[in-house]
């Protein structure tokens, strides 16, 4: 009887929550139906609230649908995954929770009791992301503890507790979840996992930090006027907030592209630290300049200050674009920030000697990882010279079926199953001479613009050693046949002359015996 493919931590069955079923998942069903009808019930409310600005309730309405529509795609797509309920369920409560301004109802308890139940289940979905394990073992412990918090906070709640400790619990246990994701990170084994995880971090950071943003402006702010424009800033930076960490469990547990999270990691960090640069210097400038020119030029000068260190960041903001953009590759795109730095160095030492054998095994295994690629092949000559991860019967009749296009651009990329990613490897004179042959990621997804950028950065010494293995294996293949050739005509010389050699003592032989000529 064929049994389920071990999850990559080798979890045992009683480490794992069991797939929603039977009576559970028409809890379920009826709990998300239940709730839909609640968030559009607040989004309707929310439309016909005059005190709420525009600009402020589109934010909110954004918000509403993308987190109703997440919701309603795990619903649909992900019936069975416990971790995937959770989530629909605690964005469907955010929902209702964070489109209303309830401050204003007086006595209003189930609003509170809302916001507990979704840090419940957001808490449980993040400690169990993203197959329902409890890996590692000390999880079990801390979903005691949420359960705790969870029922200190309907006490809080109910007027049981007069204490005020749940929320800073709250953060406390959310913290302990984001810990058992990273210790769960160095644990699996699955390629496909380890994305999974990347993405939902990537949420989680920007989300995060986000909100945090917008509670920490409306903390600084709290007791004086905040002017409109302030409003709404806060408000958009929570709401892109919850926008961002629902769109990062979405992709992750669709599995949508899931090897573009470093790319992504990598953008973001870049951009942040370029944001944070920029600010930093204008603020430096503004202050030096103002005081300098003041002292110097008198109290009028200090108005020219914020231009000129505007300028002064606008120069700058090229090449710490540049830097700063480096900077992430190395750290977050190490794949391929080693397979433009590396990879020359090893194909100029191939180039030099070795066979064609020697120098597919040798590179082709970095650019497959470094690409993420599920097969790789290398075309030299019309002549399939290496396959990796795909049979090469299945490649043959691929590549009778593949028509090499004639147009003169470098990659030739398509939708087809096999090889979708194809470089072009041309001698001096133009010529085509090779094809390197890139299958999809393992998720099947396409490669992005970086992947392909990095492919074009080593694509002249890739080719250079390339053509001169192949020229220096195709001279020594004619060689090798001019060698066997002359072998085989001194070999036919030498027959042809023993022959005669003997025919002549043959001859001599006969001449010189009587009874023979008699």
């Amino acid at each position: 009887m064929m049994t389920a493919p071990a999850s990559p931590l080798r979890p045992a069955p009683s480490d794992s929550l069991p797939p929603i079923g039977g009576r559970l998942f028409a809890f379920y069903r009826i709990a998300s139906w239940t709730l839909f009808a609640l968030a559009f019930a607040a989004v309707g409310v929310a439309l016909f609230d005059p005190e709420v600005h525009p600009l402020i309730l589109t934010l909110r309405l954004v918000k509403s649908l993308v987190l109703m529509s997440v919701s309603a795609i795990l619903f649909r797509r992900r019936k069975e995954d416990p971790v995937a309920a959770m989530l629909g369920l605690s964005f469907l409560l955010w929902t209702i929770s964070s489109s209303v301004d309830f401050a204003g109802s007086d006595g209003a308890i189930w609003p509170v009791l809302l916001d507990r139940c979704r840090f419940l289940l957001f808490a449980f979905a993040l400690l169990l992301f993203p197959d329902g394990h409890w890996r590692p073992r000390w999880t079990r412990s801390v979903g005691a503890v949420i359960l705790l918090v969870f029922a200190v906070g309907l006490a809080e709640a109910g007027g049981l507790l007069t204490t005020a400790f749940y929320l800073p619990l709250a953060i406390g246990c959310v913290v302990l979840a984001i810990a058992a994701l990273l210790v769960r990170y160095r644990l699996l084994s699955s390629d496909i996992a380890r994305q999974q995880l990347k993405w939902v971090a990537l949420g989680l950071v920007i989300g995060i930090g986000l909100i945090l943003s917008a509670r920490a402006g409306a903390a600084i702010t709290a007791g004086s006027a905040m002017p409109m424009a302030a409003r709404i800033l806060l408000e958009g930076l929570f709401q892109a907030g919850i926008v961002v960490l629902a769109l990062g469990f979405l992709t992750s547990l669709l599995r949508f592209r899931l090897y573009d999270a470093e790319a992504a990691i990598s953008r973001s960090a870049a951009y942040a630290a370029l944001t944070l640069s920029l600010v930093a210097t204008f603020a430096a400038s503004e202050a030096i300049i103002q005081g300098l020119g003041q002292r110097y030029f008198g109290p009028s000068f200090g108005e020219l200050s914020g231009g000129i260190a505007a300028a002064c960041a606008a120069m700058l903001l090229t090449p710490l674009h540049g830097k700063l953009s480096n900077w992430a590759e190395q750290h977050f795109q190490r794949d391929l920030a080693g397979l433009r730095t590396d990879l020359p160095g090893l194909l100029a030492a191939l180039s030099g000697g070795g066979s064609m054998a020697r120098f597919c095994s040798s590179v082709l295994p970095p650019i497959e990882e470094a690409m993420h690629a599920s097969r790789s092949g290398l075309l030299v000559d019309g002549r399939l010279v290496a396959i990796r991860g795909v049979s090469k019967d299945q490649t043959a009749r691929w590549i009778r079926n593949w028509s090499e296009p004639a147009a003169t651009e470098r990659f030739d990329t398509s939708d087809e199953d096999l090889f979708p990613l194809r470089m072009a490897l041309r001698c001096p004179l133009g010529r085509t001479r090779a094809w390197l042959l890139l299958g999809p990621r393992p998720d099947g997804s396409l490669h992005g613009q970086d992947e392909i950028e990095a492919l074009q950065a080593i694509a002249a010494n890739f080719e250079r050693a390339l053509l001169a293995v192949a020229d220096r294996q195709a001279a020594q293949t004619r060689e090798r046949r001019l060698r066997r050739t002359f072998v085989m005509a001194l070999r036919t010389i030498e027959q042809r002359v023993s022959a005669i050699e003997r025919g002549a003592k043959s001859y001599q032989h006969r001449q010189s015996s009587p009874s023979l000529t008699a």
